[in-house]
């Protein structure tokens, strides 16, 4: 074999990104290594000049070709001479990035590939630049034919949903086709942004009334009598969230601190506190808070989080795994245990979480959930409670782990439990489970 054979030139790219498809290869480069959209996207604009129409476009180029990644390669696997899987990541991006903007992005077909193919050439050399250009020609002249979602859901929900088979196959068994149809529909809808006022500071009312006076069209949340949904915009813009008087929370999690139900001064431990919305939201219902959190980047958005909003004197984090807290047996009032989880619940706003969970994984998220509860309940004294929440919505990690918990600890009494769905109720996916320490 030649000293060359199998090398492969280095992905070069502007040193500033020009357009909007130079960010959104180089943001989507850094989630194919693991970043989230929402965390790699925000610092890349911010170093470019691209007008606000240009950045919506660069965010619904990098969230759509995340979130349709599974029909983008059912459409273009056909039209590729070399297997997908084997293709150099920027050309893969590549393809995906002009294949959204075809399929889905409702560009022009000429300036889809046109624009694709410059941004990947800058990116990178010719030869992968003329690859990019003839398999979305290709594209360009003969789109995909998708199976009908009547007559075969699985096979539509798997390709022109573009959601994992194992994903489909635990919603179809939990909700049937009619309404597997209609959670992957939920699941490929552009959220709205969700504010929720913070309690202490403005009731949202009155943020309806300052957003309505600063030309800021709202509407408020029918699932959280806190939050309210913008229809465009950015929420960084508004006085109300840099001031700490509101704060970007989905209607579902909005939920989760007052189900807690603990009372001013009571002692609620959070044991799994990043990024911190709903530890501040304890603590500016009252509570103090102590957020316990494992990984210290995270446990630092959480008294970031606490100052923003004004709650610092009410909330203490410390880097410490959930499993094992700070606690003495009994010590306090309330805990709260929202878990990792496999994130179904939230593919809507993340759209790369369809892609970093297998089943596979589900047994091991199981047995920390399990352990972060039994930590909770052995914090919390006689007559508190445990809250358990998980942004997902399989059998597992819901009702099974509450069952499993149940078995473990005769000290436990379930109160009450919820499912939220997003086809459903027009928020994020959320199970909540309150249980009561008996003894």
């Amino acid at each position: 074999m030649s000293a060359h054979q199998g090398w492969r030139p280095a992905e070069r790219r502007p040193s500033r990104p020009a357009t909007a498809r130079d960010v959104a290869l180089v943001a989507l480069e850094r989630v194919d290594a693991g970043a989230y959209a929402n965390l790699a996207l925000p610092p890349l604009l911010r170093r470019t000049t691209l007008s606000a129409s240009e950045r919506a476009a660069t965010t619904d180029l990098v969230y759509g070709s995340s979130r349709m990644r599974a029909a983008l390669d059912f459409a273009l696997a056909p039209l590729s001479r070399q297997p997908l899987d084997r293709l150099e990541p920027l050309v893969l991006r590549g393809l995906r990035l002009g294949a959204y903007e075809l399929l889905f992005g409702g560009t022009a077909a000429h300036a889809a590939v046109a624009e694709t193919v410059g941004a990947v050439a800058r990116a990178g050399h010719r030869g992968q630049a003329g690859y990019v250009n003839a398999v979305l020609r290709r594209l360009a002249a003969a789109p995909p034919v998708w199976p009908d979602p009547d007559r075969d859901p699985v096979g539509w929900a798997t390709t022109r949903g573009s959601h994992p088979a194992w994903i489909v196959e635990e919603a179809m068994a939990l909700l049937g086709p009619r309404e597997l149809v209609a959670l992957v529909e939920a699941d490929n809808t552009r959220p709205e942004v969700s504010l929720r006022a913070t309690p202490g500071r403005v009731t949202r009312d009155q943020l309806l009334a300052e957003l309505a006076t600063a030309g800021v069209a709202a509407r408020p949340s029918p699932l959280s009598p806190d939050c309210l949904l913008l229809e465009r915009g950015d929420p960084g813009q508004l006085a109300a969230v840099r001031e700490g008087r509101a704060v970007v929370q989905d209607a579902a999690s909005a939920l989760v601190a007052p189900a807690v139900g603990a009372g001013p001064g009571d002692l609620v431990a959070d044991l799994a506190a990043g990024p911190g919305g709903k530890a501040g939201h304890l603590a500016a219902l009252g509570a103090r808070v102590l957020a316990v959190e494992v990984n210290p980047r995270r446990a630092r958005l959480v008294a970031q989080a606490a100052g923003r909003i004004g709650v610092a004197d009410r909330l203490l984090t410390v880097v410490a795994d959930g499993r094992r807290p700070p606690l003495r047996p009994g010590q306090a009032d309330a805990a709260l245990v929202d878990a990792p989880c496999t994130n179904l619940g939230s593919l809507r706003r993340r759209p790369e979480a369809r892609w970093r969970h297998g089943p596979e994984d589900i047994a091991g998220l199981v047995e920390l959930q399990l352990a972060l509860a039994e930590a909770a309940a052995d914090a919390v004294k006689t007559g508190g409670t445990v809250l358990y929440s998980v942004c997902t919505w399989t059998k597992a990690e819901t009702d099974g782990v509450v069952a499993e918990l149940l078995k473990r600890r005769d000290d436990l009494r379930l109160e009450e439990s919820r499912l939220l769905w997003p086809h459903r109720d027009g928020a994020d996916g959320m199970f909540l489970a309150r249980l009561f320490k008996v003894r």
